[in-house]
């Protein structure tokens, strides 16, 4: 089974510009949860959607969240997805 990550980061002090492209793999984008809090903002808009877990999806089109320890995930959409991921 193919466990390759399924983005590309650019990593600066304060931030992480996380990249998935396109034409990544659905199996690639797992149920998983932070170590620590992240606050996610989308660069572009996209019909890319994030996801807790028990909770229904939503647009990546606003800043999110995401509580440490709390699972999530994202769903594919179309086009390339950049985020920016405050540390």
């Amino acid at each position: 089974m193919d466990n390759s990550i399924p983005y590309t980061d650019e990593i600066f002090p304060d931030k992480i510009l996380r990249t998935f492209p396109h034409d990544t793999p659905e199996h690639l984008l797992k149920w998983h949860w932070d170590e620590e809090d992240r606050t996610v903002l989308s660069l572009n808009k996209t019909d890319w959607q994030f996801q807790f877990d028990d909770e229904l999806p939503q647009p990546i089109n606003s800043k999110l969240s995401i509580p440490k320890g709390v699972y999530h995930r994202i769903i594919k959409g179309n086009g390339d997805l950049q985020l920016l991921i405050y540390k």
